[in-house]
């Protein structure tokens, strides 16, 4: 019997091996994959896909939710680069041949720190404290710089794995809870009855970079495509600046039920980096060993 559920195991294993060289090997020699999620900041990719302006160009987005999911796709070749925080980017295994190409925005409260309870009522509670986050992602980094500014760290937590797709049904209780989540997943929570506690707009130590980061091999003498795809960009956040309504309607049904309001309040808690190099922004980046040589002009 044994014999019989180990060879089951491995044939399982061989099929989809085989899947995922056929899934990687079909790919269009010319096309180049970039995972990505509904991130306010990253709407703009979302406009251009939905208003047909990518099919010309070799980009194709794949959109998901997990923030580890970038890492996983590109680390078995389905995806060639992603949008991401630097953060993110930190936690690849091998991050040798990664670099941004070019720099979207600045987290500005999106990013935020939920509870059920005051930041005053968690200092003083002796009861354990549920915190949901996604390990493995710049959460880890954000909760433990929001422990340390606020000099929580004599407290009980208990991390908790979860995706914002479980997060987003959590309920108020009793007990207190911690929720780390963005735009566009924490305004379903804050419909719940969560509250902000904390956010990158609050917090001193913690600075989020979001950009689009790509293997460096699939730039080399490609960079006039990546300079039509940063125009396609800016030319999707400009309809974005003149038409706000007409921008969200094409765009909504990637941002798991966010209202318009909603959707409009989060874009005002980051900081577009659309039209020169920061100084500030890139000594960040090169700080955290993150290299900023592929940053388009």
């Amino acid at each position: 019997m044994k014999k019989i559920i180990l060879f089951i195991v491995l044939f399982v294993v061989l099929i989809g091996s085989y899947f995922e060289y056929r899934y990687v090997t079909s790919r269009p020699h010319d096309e180049i994959r970039i995972s990505s999620n509904p991130w306010v900041g990253f709407t703009p990719f979302i406009y251009a896909q939905e208003k047909g302006w990518l099919e010309k160009t070799p980009f194709r987005f794949v959109w998901q939710v997990d923030l580890t999911e970038n890492s996983r796709l590109y680390e078995r070749g389905f995806t060639q680069g992603f949008t991401a925080t630097q953060y993110e980017l930190l936690h690849f295994k091998d991050r040798s041949h990664i670099k941004p190409v070019f720099l979207i925005d600045r987290s500005a409260g999106a990013d935020v720190v939920l509870s059920n309870w005051t930041l005053d009522s968690l200092r003083h509670t002796h009861q354990p404290i549920t915190v949901y986050l996604e390990v493995g992602s710049l959460q880890d980094d954000f909760f433990k710089a929001f422990v340390r500014e606020n000099g929580l760290a004599n407290l009980k937590f208990v991390l908790t794995n979860s995706s914002q797709k479980s997060m987003v049904k959590i309920q108020p209780a009793q007990v207190p809870i911690i929720v780390l989540s963005y735009a566009p997943y924490a305004s379903e929570l804050i419909r719940h009855g969560f509250s902000a506690i904390a956010s990158t707009q609050t917090m001193q130590s913690f600075f989020v970079i979001d950009a689009l980061y790509m293997d460096e091999r699939y730039v080399d003498q490609r960079e006039q495509q990546y300079q039509a795809l940063k125009e396609i960009f800016d030319r999707a956040l400009e309809r974005f600046h003149t038409n706000p309504q007409e921008y969200y309607e094409t765009i909504h049904g990637y941002l798991e039920g966010q209202s318009y309001d909603e959707f409009m309040a989060t874009t005002t808690q980051i900081a577009w980096l659309d039209h020169s190099k920061n100084a500030a922004i890139l000594q960040q980046l090169q700080s955290q060993h993150i290299g900023t040589d592929r940053l388009l002009p």
